[in-house]
């Protein structure tokens, strides 16, 4: 069913929109950032959340005098967030906040949860030749420590939505089962394709075969979506993917992208508790991915108890 449908897009099957979180700046990297959350957003119910994290005043930092109280600032802020608005499509429900933080990045995770959101969109650094991630102070902050996931918008990004194709990128160690079960569940609520991608040069793996995948979204979210999957497969909604190269770098680079492409990635075992926590493998694969990402937090199973691990 498409997310358009009456009742669609909404938090995993919670019966309420979902609502997308943006770290906005007034500079190119915040135009990434809205534009992103307007991709995904697009034929969707999404809400967008635009909030500027303006620092907490201190005694000894820059920023002695409480900014709620200058009217000049408060001016800016104005100026600043009406800019950003009107950088959102029509037809997209959107809200501006402004809020104080100790730091961009707490000040992002405290507005999501408030909110209730599904996602932070950040844009993120990148160098002006390759177009790829670099991952800045805020980034790095919420990859390590977000409970929801956060999605990075390459620099530049200018995309039209809606999204047309989701990209799983996963490996074959523990925690695998959740970051397919996620891509294979957004695949069907977003109507699109779904590729299930694995970098044997890293896992040195052979591919996964149906009944594998399948088994896999079992685990997540047993018979329904299992059943789902195995559809998408047979009908070739769904396909299996093995980039090979002669080094990990160099398979990235042999992936095949498209317009309308958003990749999604899971988080390292080594995560405290149902948090982000980018490892070293995952930040190698943001560094040279060329389209908008996810990456997804660990998560606890609701039966169990237990911290459901991911790995990119």
């Amino acid at each position: 069913m498409p997310e358009s449908a009456a009742g669609a897009a909404t938090a995993s099957g919670s019966g309420r929109p979902e609502r997308i979180v943006v770290g906005y700046i007034a500079d190119k990297r915040g135009h990434d950032a809205v534009a992103l959350a307007a991709f995904l957003a697009e034929g969707t119910s999404t809400e967008i959340i635009i909030t500027m994290v303006t620092p907490e005043p201190t005694a000894y930092g820059a920023y002695p005098r409480n900014p709620a109280s200058d009217p000049i600032v408060l001016e800016q802020l104005e100026a600043w967030g009406e800019e950003a608005r009107a950088l959102v499509p029509a037809g997209i429900d959107v809200v501006v906040e402004q809020r104080f933080a100790e730091s961009e990045a707490h000040g992002l995770m405290e507005a999501a949860e408030e909110h209730g959101a599904n996602r932070i969109v950040i844009g993120a650094q990148a160098s002006a030749i390759l177009r790829r991630f670099t991952i800045g102070t805020v980034a790095n902050t919420l990859l390590h420590a977000s409970t929801v996931p956060v999605a990075l918008a390459p620099a530049g990004f200018a995309e039209a939505g809606p999204v047309r194709r989701i990209t799983c990128i996963y490996g074959t160690r523990p925690g695998a089962a959740e970051l397919i079960g996620r891509s294979i569940e957004r695949a069907i609520v977003r109507d699109v394709p779904v590729r299930l991608l694995s970098l044997v040069q890293v896992d040195r793996a052979a591919p996964s075969e149906v009944r594998e995948v399948t088994q896999s979204v079992r685990d997540f979210a047993g018979e329904r979506l299992a059943t789902a999957s195995k559809d998408l497969l047979a009908s070739g909604r769904a396909t299996i993917e093995v980039i090979e190269g002669e080094s990990f770098e160099d398979a990235i680079e042999g992936i095949d992208w498209r317009e309308g492409d958003l990749a999604l990635i899971g988080s390292s075992r080594l995560a405290n508790g149902p948090r982000i926590f980018v490892g070293n493998r995952a930040l190698r694969i943001l560094r040279r991915l060329p389209v908008p990402v996810v990456v997804i937090p660990r998560d606890i199973d609701p039966d169990t108890g237990v911290v459901r691990t991911l790995e990119a």
